[in-house]
C-alpha cells in the first residue's frame, strides 16, 4: 500500500498538547488539594507553590504556544490558497460548522445502527496538500467552552491569589472585583462568588478531559494522532480506518 504522509500538528502544537495536559493535570490534583485539604501530595504551602507554576505553564501552552501554533497553520493555508480563501479554510477547518452538523448526525445515526458507515473526520487533500478536516465535531465545540473556561478560570484565579494583585501601576485584582460586583446580584460576596466560578470551572476541566480523552481519543485505530499530537507530528493516512484522501 501507497504511504500517504502528512504533517498534522507542527512543533508549536505538539509542544502545546505536552505542556496543557501536563499542567491541567497538576492543577487539578493541586487544586483539589488547596481546597479540600488532602494530605498529599504536599504540604499546603507546596501545592499552593506548586499551582502557581503550574498556571504559568498552562497559561504559556494556552496564550503562546497555541496561538504561535494557529498561526503558523494559517500562513501554510495563505501560502496555498491565498489570504482570502485560506481564511475561509481555516475557519472552516477548526470552527464548527454545517459541515460538522452532517458529520455529527451521521456520527449519532451510526451509535445507534441507523448507519452503518461511520463519517471520515480526517480528510485530507493531497493536491493542496493540508487537512480539509482532522477534528471531531465536538471537539470543535469543545475548544470553544474550554477558551471561555481558561478565560474564566483566570480571571477568578487572580483575585483568589491576590485580590489587589495588578501589573505596571493596574490594579487588576481589583478590577476584576470591581466588574463581578457589578454583575452578580446585590448581597452576593464577590470574592466568594469568584472562589465558587474557579472550583466550578476547574470540574467543568475534569468533565472535557473526560470527553475529550476518555470518548473522543481512546480509539486504537486512531493511534496514529496520538503519535502525531505528541511525538512525530505526522500520520500516514493510508493506515487510518477514519481518513479520506482527495486524490489529486
Amino acid at each position: 500500500m501507497t504511504k500517504n504522509i502528512a504533517e498534522r500538528w507542527n512543533l508549536p502544537m505538539r509542544t502545546m498538547h505536552w505542556v496543557h495536559m501536563i499542567t491541567t493535570l497538576i492543577l487539578i490534583v493541586t487544586g483539589f488539594r488547596i481546597y479540600l485539604g488532602w494530605g498529599f501530595p504536599a504540604t499546603y504551602t507546596e501545592a499552593r507553590a506548586l499551582h502557581m507554576v503550574a498556571v504559568c505553564g498552562f497559561l504559556a501552552a494556552n496564550v503562546i504556544l497555541l496561538p504561535y501554533g494557529m498561526i503558523l497553520e494559517a500562513l501554510e493555508d495563505f501560502k496555498h490558497l491565498g489570504i482570502k480563501q485560506g481564511i475561509k479554510h481555516f475557519t472552516k477547518a477548526n470552527m464548527f460548522g454545517i459541515e460538522d452538523v452532517r458529520r455529527l448526525k451521521a456520527i449519532l445515526l451510526n451509535f445507534f445502527g441507523r448507519q452503518k458507515e461511520y463519517p471520515a473526520l480526517t480528510i485530507y487533500d493531497e493536491k493542496k496538500g493540508f487537512y480539509v478536516n482532522r477534528a471531531h465535531p465536538i471537539t470543535k465545540i469543545l475548544i470553544v467552552l474550554e477558551a471561555i473556561a481558561i478565560a474564566l478560570i483566570t480571571l477568578t484565579g487572580i483575585v483568589m491569589y491576590d485580590a489587589d494583585w495588578g501589573v505596571m501601576g493596574l490594579n487588576i485584582g481589583a478590577t476584576i472585583i470591581g466588574v463581578v460586583t457589578w454583575i452578580i446580584p446585590s448581597g452576593v460576596d464577590a470574592m466568594a462568588f469568584c472562589r465558587t466560578l474557579h472550583l466550578g470551572t476547574m470540574y467543568y476541566f475534569i468533565f472535557d478531559l473526560f470527553i475529550h480523552v476518555g470518548i473522543l481519543q481512546l480509539d486504537t485505530k486512531a493511534i496514529q494522532a496520538w503519535k502525531a499530537m505528541f511525538f512525530t507530528g505526522k500520520e500516514d493516512l493510508s493506515k487510518s480506518p477514519r481518513a479520506k484522501i482527495i486524490k489529486k
